[in-house]
């Protein structure tokens, strides 16, 4: 069959979406772009808030209209089935940590393989590699209704981790991508953690940059130190994403997160004490359930301490189901939205500030995308995103300096001389 894959939310959604593309592909099936000529569909979904799962039925119904056999797969096909099968009854429902059943869902097809992890991602398009590590969290959160969907936690052995990344290197691939709900709650269901995830990464030959995915205060907090050593190897991006939710301990508190503000501000010194440069990546949600003016100013000053490059701003939604969709003291929605408004200018103001530092250096980077308009994309050791107007291929290492910056990306070129080669890139030395 000729089958269209959509999917939706997290960078770990779209690496099972393609966990599930290579195992279609393996039994004979065709990935298509166009829904139209498809004859079948899968929907990747996500439900992370209301207005998100308001989207994913609207693209469910779109898609059954076309009367083909629909796979919803996701969350929604976990933690909402009655939501699902009520807009589309005859939608076959594939749970997150069921993906690998999407060949039985729609059928063998004319080809045999062994393993879905076989088939090579050059043949989609793919210039990065997505490597799920784990399913599930250690967490309580009252407001989460991904929890529901993908359970606690769940770790793929190191070997076989280890094994993808070594797979996806041999192919080419220059960026992988380590997801989960929770990175950094990786093997604590094995005896194992992050730090020796990565160690064991390390160890792969190759050159390659490893991006780690969101880790959860609560859980990096007793492994800092052996995950901040992790970080200092040189395939791994000194950029962390540590998801601080608020800047008062009363509505941490509240949401269930098990870590107070110094906490994290504490993780936040002891990287930056170790890496100086490194990117700080966080989210925020505003106007959780009986939030105060005074609260949600407490997390201006957090953030206003912290400055972290990138904010990622969430109005509180109420997930049926989840603890706090019936607290008390709901904050009226033009409230919530005047503060997500303040929180965005801010964090807006200090990318920009913290980027303008940058104009007129010089970096190396990895090219990992095509742009806009005949741009590239690359990334520093620290992720931060550079737009260059040379035609470089995904994969190259260039040497860059920065003209420009905005609060979302650095602009750039590459400096004369500045394409490297695999072996010069350890030494700096550019191709003459």
């Amino acid at each position: 069959m000729k089958v269209f894959v959509e999917a939706h939310g997290c960078t770990q959604n779209y690496g099972e979406a393609r966990l599930m593309m290579q195992a279609l592909a393996d039994r004979g099936h065709t990935m298509t772009p166009s829904e139209r000529t498809a004859d079948a569909h899968v929907l990747v979904t996500c439900t992370v808030i209301e207005t998100t799962e308001r989207a994913m039925i609207r693209r469910m119904t779109e898609l059954a209209a076309y009367d083909r056999p629909l796979v919803v797969a996701g969350c929604m096909a976990a933690a909402q089935r009655e939501r699902v099968l009520a807009t589309v009854p005859r939608a076959k429902l594939l749970p997150p940590r069921k993906w690998p059943q999407i060949v039985d869902l729609l059928g063998a097809g004319t080809a045999c393989g062994d393993r879905a992890a076989e088939v090579e991602s050059e043949s989609f398009g793919w210039h990065d590699a997505i490597v799920p590590i784990a399913q599930g969290c250690a967490g309580r959160c009252t407001y989460c209704i991904t929890r529901v969907a993908r359970g606690t936690v769940s770790s793929d052995p190191i070997e076989a981790i280890v094994a993808q990344v070594r797979r996806h290197v041999e192919r080419g691939a220059k960026e992988i991508k380590l997801t989960g709900q929770d990175t950094a709650a990786y093997g604590r269901d094995a005896g194992s953690n992050l730090a020796d995830l990565l160690d064991a990464i390390d160890r792969v030959p190759g050159d390659f940059r490893l991006r780690v995915g969101m880790a959860d205060p609560l859980t990096i907090y007793p492994i800092v130190d052996e995950v901040i050593r992790a970080f200092r190897s040189e395939k791994v991006f000194t950029f962390l994403h540590l998801p601080v939710q608020s800047g008062s301990d009363e509505i941490l508190e509240a949401m269930k997160r098990e870590y107070t503000v110094e906490q994290f501000e504490e993780i936040v010194d002891r990287f930056r004490k170790e890496f100086p440069e490194i990117t700080l990546s966080t989210d925020v949600i505003v106007g959780f359930p009986g939030e105060t003016e005074s609260q949600f100013e407490s997390t201006l000053r957090l953030v206003e301490r912290t400055r972290p490059e990138i904010v990622n701003v969430t109005r509180f939604s109420p997930r049926t189901g989840t603890p706090a969709a019936t607290m008390p003291d709901q904050i009226v929605g033009w409230k919530v939205k005047e503060r997500s408004r303040r929180l965005t200018r801010m964090r807006f103001r200090i990318a920009q500030e913290i980027h303008d530092q940058y104009i007129g250096t010089e970096a190396d980077a990895l090219v990992t995308e095509p742009g806009k308009e005949g741009t590239v994309l690359a990334r520093t050791p620290e992720y931060r995103q550079v737009v260059l107007r040379e035609a470089v291929s995904p994969g190259v290492f260039v040497r860059i300096r920065i003209d420009a910056a905005r609060p979302t990306d650095l602009r750039g070129h590459v400096v004369p001389n500045g394409l490297y080669t695999p072996e010069q890139i350890h030494t700096g030395s550019p191709v003459v």
